[in-house]
């Protein structure tokens, strides 16, 4: 793991808790998490923000350290169409994804699942497995890029004897997402070390 995205992602962890911005973590993260150590490009969030905390939102990521680029009106596009805006870390280019909470219902059934996990010696709320390995699924069935289905597959085979079964069924029926999750049973691991 890289030290700079480490303590990126413990920094705007705090930050993120100490203005009370309702967020999760997801994406290569959570996968490391759960899953297996990887490189990652970016840092992935999914916040809880609304129009009529606009105000206070933008007054919040102000205060944001100067190393920290990012354009205000970004996040008032990003609320308004329900899509995602990024910080940029200038001193190491990471990137950071902030994916604005939709009204989709596995959106906010994943988002209300969130764990509060000890990570990196401090609490972040992170993505549950079940809720990585479903989310990766659908960013595979989008785009076919392995990563996601191998990702899954990690999360799937390191935490099988801890997830809950049921929901995981429920909602791989519910996406139709059934043939990719076959797929992912079927990854050997030891070709992705």
């Amino acid at each position: 793991m890289d030290r700079d995205q480490t303590e990126i992602l413990k920094l705007i962890s705090s930050f993120l808790e100490k203005y009370k911005v309702h967020y999760m973590i997801t994406g290569a993260w959570s996968t490391i998490f759960y899953g297996r150590p990887r490189a990652s490009h970016d840092i992935d969030f999914i916040v809880e923000l609304h129009k009529k905390d606009l105000a206070r939102i933008l007054e919040v990521f102000k205060k944001l350290p100067v190393d920290f680029s990012i354009q205000l009106e970004t996040i008032e596009e990003a609320i308004d169409k329900q899509r995602m805006f990024n910080v940029l870390h200038l001193p190491s280019a990471l990137k950071l994804d902030f994916w604005i909470l939709t009204r989709d219902q596995f959106d906010r059934v994943r988002f209300k699942r969130r764990k509060k996990v000890k990570i990196l010696g401090q609490f972040m709320q992170m993505s549950s497995a079940e809720d990585t390995i479903i989310q990766k699924l659908r960013w595979y069935e989008m785009g076919k890029i392995e990563k996601h289905i191998v990702d899954a597959a990690f999360v799937y085979q390191i935490q099988k004897k801890n997830l809950d079964k049921k929901y995981l069924d429920f909602w791989i029926r519910k996406l139709k997402l059934g043939k990719y999750f076959k797929k992912l049973e079927k990854i050997d691991l030891k070709k992705h070390l």
